[in-house]
């Protein structure tokens, strides 16, 4: 009696004993049926992930993106070679050392004719082109009339590399636009100097910029030093990237606004009060219309003027023939002393556009234009 005593003082009974274990016994049957649950959903997902990838095919690189096509559908692509693709050889036909005549089509661009067009050239004062699209890109098209002072500094370092000027004096007053004139008219350096001021800050910032962008537009042959076109060993590009170039330009209203302007005068100032008159080297050489009174269904409606020594002369022009046909023809290096040479050279290539190679002769105009017959006054030079 007394051991039956202590065990039940101590709260230990048999019975307690039995439901202890019963209840222990009740835990464990419930983990095992849990685990062996949750092993079973496990192997079933993955049976059926393995179905579901089976059924389909894989994935064997992430979708494009729209941000991933927007430089392809912002920028324009080379212009592609074809079976028709025509290297101009003859020396006969073409002076000019480098060239590219392209139609432009909404599918990709077409060489029609080239001559070395993806050798490397000293692409001269065509570099203002790639000036202007960068400005325009960094500076914006909504406040081409604000006004600017003219800098001692941008007109110095024009003068001292003897290079072409607009004319416009030291604190002289003019708008933006004035300056997108007088870089693409007389393709004054002044203005490409002061146009990379306003927009960067300095020239180098602004160089830089046009060397990104060129590599945005995936032109991997261009390389620029300076924001004017002054030689500079490392200062290159190709025609087929400069082609490039101006089929950008001219898809912009205000770049091609300028491009296509014969003459611009500044508004009157204190310095100039009849204003500065500011002639297009294109249109100083050329009138636009030689290929209509040749019989060509073809006009060209602007560009760009380059030349320095050791670039010789260049000339970028875009054209059409009025029903929707477009082109553009960059021809670069004519070492001849003639200073129509790349006129003529231009002149001839277009007229692949309508004719075989076999069907065409070099144009010389009957009466050749001495550069030093153009009138001119002293406030610009036509030399670009």
């Amino acid at each position: 009696m007394a051991e039956k005593k202590n065990r039940q003082q101590a709260g230990i009974s048999p019975r307690r004993i039995l439901i202890a274990a019963c209840a222990l016994l009740v835990c464990i049957i419930g983990i095992v049926t849990a685990v062996s649950i949750a092993d079973a959903v496990r192997k079933r997902r993955e049976s059926d992930r393995a179905l579901s990838s089976a059924a389909r095919p894989a994935l064997t690189a992430p979708p494009v993106t729209a941000a991933e096509t927007t430089t392809t559908e912002r920028y324009p692509s080379a212009a592609s070679r074809t079976t028709e693709t025509v290297e101009i050889t003859d020396d006969r036909l073409l002076l000019c050392r480098n060239a590219a005549l392209i139609e432009v089509l909404p599918s990709g661009n077409r060489l029609i004719a080239g001559r070395s067009a993806d050798k490397p050239i000293y692409p001269a004062s065509l570099t203002k082109l790639m000036t202007l699209i960068t400005f325009l890109d960094l500076y914006g098209e909504d406040q081409l009339d604000a006004p600017v002072e003219m800098i001692a500094e941008a007109l110095d370092e024009a003068h001292a590399k003897l290079a072409a000027c607009t004319g416009l004096a030291a604190g002289e007053l003019c708008t933006v636009r004035d300056l997108l004139y007088g870089l693409m008219l007389p393709s004054g350096a002044d203005a490409a100097f002061m146009l990379a001021r306003i927009a960067a800050g300095s020239e180098t910032a602004f160089v830089t910029a046009m060397n990104k962008l060129a590599a945005e537009m995936g032109l991997a042959d261009t390389h620029f030093v300076n924001c004017t076109g002054l030689h500079d060993e490392n200062h290159v590009s190709t025609a087929q990237d400069i082609a490039r170039l101006l089929c950008y330009a001219q898809r912009n209203p205000v770049c091609a606004g300028l491009m296509q302007t014969p003459e611009y005068t500044t508004p009157s100032t204190a310095q100039h009060p009849q204003g500065i008159r500011l002639a297009s080297t294109v249109f100083s050489r050329m009138s636009g219309t030689e290929l209509l009174e040749r019989g060509y269904q073809l006009c060209i409606r602007g560009g760009k003027t380059g030349f320095t020594n050791e670039a010789g002369q260049c000339l970028a022009t875009f054209a059409d023939n009025g029903k929707g046909r477009k082109f553009i023809c960059v021809v670069a290096g004519c070492d001849g002393q003639e200073p129509m040479d790349a006129v003529y050279d231009t002149l001839t290539l277009y007229q692949l556009t309508e004719r075989p190679l076999s069907g065409i002769d070099r144009i010389v105009p009957p009466d050749e234009t001495d550069i030093s017959d153009i009138d001119i006054t002293d406030n610009y030079s036509v030399l670009p």
